[in-house]
């Protein structure tokens, strides 16, 4: 089976000093891969990681630092490769600096040098394209598609509200694993897993889900 999985944040440059980012650091996907691998030795692994995160061994590894590089490795990979399965764990920007407003004048974000702490700034983001949606086109349509759903002190309703709308879209991903980040602990990361048609099932851990994911992929 050849599995490719991302991970990691993306980092978005605001000049050449400074960026936006989130606080993924990788760990959930390299537990994945590690899981993955020692499942089943007949699984080929890909991973492609944000530069900054943790790294799986076992396995190929590219690595991203933007979301523009994320999407031209991930676009050139799913083309290129044939994988059975894509688990996308990836924290993609939303959100990319289009512009900087300093003291009045804008420039191009990200083609600048630093800029004084004595200016006003303001910045000006742009919307990234949901990857995620982009995927089985690359692929195709026999490819497993795993997304991730992380919400912060969501109820249950707002948590199945989130994912369904990822399973609304045009390419929607055949599993979502979505947790909460006022439920992560070092010891304890609870998943629930969907599928289009409602819960699949609880997990206690990383682990726990990755058996699961497994599981529904070899039916």
């Amino acid at each position: 089976m050849n599995i490719l999985i991302t991970g990691g944040a993306c980092e978005e440059a605001i000049d050449s000093v400074r960026s936006v980012c989130n606080f993924s650091t990788g760990k959930t996907a390299c537990k994945i891969a590690r899981t993955l691998l020692s499942a089943d030795s007949s699984i080929k692994l890909t991973a492609i990681m944000a530069e900054k995160a943790e790294k799986p061994e076992g396995c190929t590894v590219r690595t991203f630092r933007s979301f523009s590089d994320l999407e031209h490795i991930l676009k050139e990979e799913c083309t290129a490769g044939s994988y059975d399965a894509v688990i996308h764990a990836a924290a993609v920007s939303d959100y990319s600096p289009e512009a900087v407003i300093i003291d009045g004048k804008e420039y191009p974000a990200g083609l600048i040098p630093k800029i004084s702490s004595e200016k006003s700034l303001l910045i000006k983001m742009k919307k990234n394209p949901k990857l995620i949606e982009s995927i089985k086109q690359w692929t195709g349509k026999n490819c497993t598609l795993v997304g991730f759903k992380l919400t912060s002190n969501a109820t249950r309703k707002e948590q199945e509200t989130a994912v369904a709308k990822m399973f609304s879209a045009e390419n929607p991903p055949d599993l979502v694993a979505a947790n909460d980040l006022s439920l992560i602990t070092p010891d304890f990361h609870p998943f629930r897993l969907y599928k289009k048609t409602g819960l699949a099932t609880e997990c206690s851990s990383t682990e726990s889900m990755c058996g699961h994911i497994l599981r529904i992929m070899i039916k």
